[in-house]
């Protein structure tokens, strides 16, 4: 259950926010409130940050909790961790997509939230794995420089000629719907503090174990910096899906847009909702003998191979785009750069708005899919 009334408090962070944070989920760890900790951290003798469990709080220096990538969905993390539950504390620190896809995954019994402690940090987006190792070699510390430069200048980039993925630009959750903690960057100086906000009970719990003071009222200016980031991303989103509308209003267009697909599935391993331990086409039902090859190919005399692949992304948006939570870690796995994550979000926005269902708001609303209601949809099935 929401606490009545949302407060905050204060968490200096000295001019540093990533430290400040390290030092916060160290404590976690120190005052036993957790376990362990599932944070991006750095990993040994390289400049790549990935999700790592710390149960050691020494060990806390290596993590990263504000690097902007993330070489797989978080979410997917979480739920591996928890598929199993042990019955141990632990925390999870994620960005607003990974707790949204967690979220959906435990609706469909992939995971676990009774002993995690969730904390969602406030997202300017990531970048793609290459730009970000790019990005290390010039920054010591790229997710305090990265955070520094969104809040004093949040419509111009980073770094010339690098912007985070397009999927960031057109995400308009930069606040995790849920959590327990919300780590708040938005509409305040990192450089002096960030604000931790209880979110549900558990988290009221932590803060209370670590003897950290509620103030009770959250920054003048966040709200504010929360609804304006939101617009901006809003209207990328809406011209990025008019113009791939444009493109893909026929089959001949969607076929240009997945030319390239080689199945490789990829975007389907990587997709953090798409949990079938079973995937039809990595079945022997797509695997044609050469007759039926020969047939498909003699209906129009050409015949693309690896084929099935527009099949292969029609049949992922039937089963998936209700709980498509707009990560775009499809289009980063994709070798190809087809547009997977446009294709998909466009499509889910129709079929999510059709069910009026956001992916990963509440831990309580029925998945559409896995739900029947007897006077659903009644234009299409008749009264």
């Amino acid at each position: 259950m929401q606490q009545p009334e949302s407060q905050f408090a204060a968490w200096d962070t000295d001019g540093d926010p990533s430290a400040a944070l390290r030092r916060f989920l160290a404590a976690l760890i120190d005052r036993e409130v957790v376990n362990a900790v599932l944070v991006p951290a750095r990993q040994p003798h390289s400049r790549v940050v990935m999700q790592s469990l710390i149960s050691l709080s020494a060990k806390m220096k290596d993590a990263e909790p504000l690097a902007p990538v993330a070489w797989t969905n978080g979410g997917t993390l979480a739920a591996a961790l928890t598929f199993k539950p042990a019955a141990l504390p632990v925390a999870v620190v994620l960005r607003s997509c990974e707790l949204r896809a967690f979220v959906e995954l435990a609706k469909l019994n992939q995971a676990n939230r009774q002993d995690l402690l969730l904390i969602g940090v406030d997202c300017f987006g990531r970048f793609e794995n290459r730009e970000f190792l790019a990005l290390a070699q010039e920054h010591p510390d790229v997710g305090t420089a990265f955070v520094s430069h969104a809040v004093a200048s949040p419509t111009s980039s980073f770094h010339p000629g690098r912007d985070v993925t397009k999927a960031c630009r057109a995400c308009e959750f930069p606040v995790a719907p849920v959590a327990d903690i919300r780590v708040g960057l938005i509409g305040t100086d990192p450089s002096r503090r960030v604000w931790l906000e209880p979110v549900e009970a558990k988290g009221r719990a932590a803060l209370e174990s670590l003897g950290i003071a509620l103030t009770g009222a959250p920054p003048a200016e966040r709200a504010a910096a929360i609804q304006q980031l939101v617009r901006e991303r809003t209207a990328f989103r809406d011209s990025l899906f008019q113009a791939f509308k444009a493109h893909t209003a026929n089959p001949a267009g969607l076929a240009a847009a997945t030319a390239a697909c080689i199945n490789c599935y990829n975007c389907r391993v990587a997709c953090p909702v798409c949990y079938c331990r079973a995937c039809v086409f990595t079945s022997d039902l797509f695997r044609h003998d050469s007759a039926k090859y020969l047939q498909m190919s003699r209906k129009k005399g050409i015949l693309k191979m690896p084929a099935d692949t527009v099949f292969y992304h029609l049949t992922r948006m039937v089963h998936m785009s209700t709980l498509c939570i707009g990560c775009g870690q499809c289009s980063s796995a994709c070798p190809n750069d087809v547009p997977v994550m446009e294709l998909f979000r466009t499509v889910a926005q129709s079929t999510q708005a059709r069910f009026d269902y956001v992916p990963g708001r509440d831990f309580l609303e029925p998945q559409p899919m896995a739900t029947f209601h007897e006077d659903e949809l009644p234009d299409a099935a008749g009264s």
